[in-house]
């Protein structure tokens, strides 16, 4: 016998003080930090730069540690440390989220519905063999009936897309908890609510790390909690997000302007540009991931990097495992 299927009701947002100031001041946030994304001639590195620390969160929230370092160096094919199944999972998570922000805006709009997933992404709500976890048997409902779940979900954000787009990727974000439709992919409940925003234009030229939001709010989702409390939740983990952003976008402009500084004079032939685009598009760069980007030697890259002057940081202090970080 099937798992009877869970139901879920939009309701109105009550005219409450707590609720409404959180839901504007997320929405103002969110203007002012796309406005900001649009005018930036950072804003691909910074999006890109995101994601990473993005996709470490994300495994924060399901109780694992990934180091962001492994997560840069594993990605770029520069890791030479020993694997561990969370790595593997957090590269999925971020694939799936570069997914997200890769895809053009103007594709996300013309969507059937206004709120629905982007068809590329729309088709990885399935089981996903890259960030599926090892779970043992005894863990799954066999009789859990995802197709069911979805299908209600759909219904759910079809009713959503009337509603202004902060709230419907609210009521995403928590009709996904709400429904389940997969037994443990809870975690993508962040990402849809990004892909909303993004798909309604809240976010055009970003795709809001929210999994980083939900790591420095104190509030997390919580069946006991009541509707206004949930949402109330949503906004304050949007509002974090946008902060973080907002400082890494102001942290990534200081250094990206003193690094110019240096390189002003190079030669046309000199590979000191890419060098510093390359800093600022990863969150660390280490000797043999910068090597294999750019295809640069490792001896030259040792002479190279002090030339940027003061903006890239060594974070290792040690000899053999050397990495440099900016803002």
């Amino acid at each position: 016998m099937l798992t009877k299927l869970p139901d879920y009701q939009i309701p109105e947002i009550p005219l409450q003080p707590s609720i409404l100031d959180a839901f504007l001041r997320a929405d103002e946030a969110l203007a002012r930090l796309d406005e900001r994304a649009k005018l930036s001639p950072l804003q691909a590195a910074w999006s890109n730069r995101l994601l990473y620390r993005n996709a470490c969160a994300a495994m924060h929230t399901l109780n694992c540690v990934v180091y962001l370092d492994d997560l840069v160096l594993f990605d770029g094919h520069a890791f030479s440390g020993a694997m561990y199944p969370d790595l593997s999972a957090a590269l999925g998570i971020l694939k799936l989220w570069q997914g997200g922000l890769h895809e053009d805006a103007a594709m996300l709009l013309r969507s059937p519905m206004p709120g629905e997933l982007p068809r590329p992404l729309a088709s990885q709500i399935a089981a996903d063999p890259e960030v599926k976890r090892d779970v043992p048997d005894y863990f799954w409902d066999r009789d859990w009936d995802e197709q069911g779940r979805l299908q209600r979900w759909h219904r759910v954000m079809q009713e959503a897309a009337q509603r202004p787009p902060l709230l419907a990727a609210a009521i995403t974000w928590d009709a996904w908890h709400m429904l389940a439709p997969e037994q443990q992919g809870t975690w993508r409940s962040t990402l849809l609510a990004a892909i909303v925003l993004r798909a309604r234009g809240k976010t055009l030229n970003l795709l809001l790390p929210i999994d980083i939001g939900q790591r420095l709010s104190r509030g997390r989702w919580d069946l006991r909690h009541d509707y206004v409390q949930r949402m109330t939740v949503f906004f304050e983990m949007v509002t974090c997000a946008v902060q973080a952003a907002s400082k890494e976008l102001i942290g990534l402009t200081s250094a990206n302007e003193r690094m110019r500084l240096r390189i002003k004079d190079a030669s046309k032939n000199s590979r000191l540009p890419a060098l510093a685009d390359l800093m600022l598009a990863k969150p660390i760069v280490s000797i043999p991931l910068a090597s294999r980007e750019l295809r640069i030697s490792k001896q030259a890259l040792r002479v190279m990097i002090p030339r940027l002057g003061s903006a890239p940081r060594e974070i290792t202090e040690r000899a053999r495992y050397r990495c440099w970080t900016v803002a």
